[in-house]
């Protein structure tokens, strides 16, 4: 009895004293969404096609580029046009956004307009970079294939000013 009481306690002690794999895996870090808040403008710097990152095709999705603000604390975004600084809140271009508790899925619910829920997929978020991907309809076409494009934003530190709507 006192050697199946040694090997069980030494069992035991060997399950707190062992390192599990899980425990020494290298851990990638999460996107940090409070990183949106490292600037109070993000600008689109280019948009490609999967498979095709050396391709900025940005003239073909206007609908996607723009300056753009995020507030992580209400949970509130907006776009704006980079050409005037005007709000895109009523086409839709305005709301509250939520990243998933993967920090995988980046999703846009609008206040007003034609769209539904936005849902991306978040590829990298830091203080220099905020890349999404989604897909979409070739060159925003309703009748075009379907096509993943990648959304690149950096934070804009140009002449136009923004100001959130809400």
């Amino acid at each position: 009895m006192r050697r199946l009481n040694a090997v069980f306690t030494s069992l035991l002690l060997s399950c707190f004293l062992i390192p599990h794999a899980s425990a020494t895996e290298h851990v990638v870090p999460e996107a940090d969404i409070h990183a949106l808040a490292s600037s109070p403008q993000w600008l689109t710097t280019k948009v490609y096609i999967e498979g095709e990152p050396d391709k900025d095709v940005k003239a073909n999705y206007p609908g996607v580029v723009g300056l753009s603000m995020w507030d992580p604390l209400r949970n509130r975004y907006e776009f704006f046009y980079t050409d005037t600084g005007r709000s895109k809140h009523a086409d839709g271009g305005g709301g509250y956004f939520m990243v998933t508790g993967d920090r995988k899925t980046h999703i846009l619910i609008p206040d007003l307009g034609p769209n539904r829920t936005i849902v991306r997929r978040l590829e990298k978020l830091d203080n220099s970079e905020f890349t999404y991907s989604r897909e979409v309809p070739r060159d925003m076409i309703p009748t075009q294939p379907p096509v993943r494009i990648y959304v690149v934003h950096a934070p804009y530190k140009g002449p136009i000013k923004t100001a959130m709507s809400n």
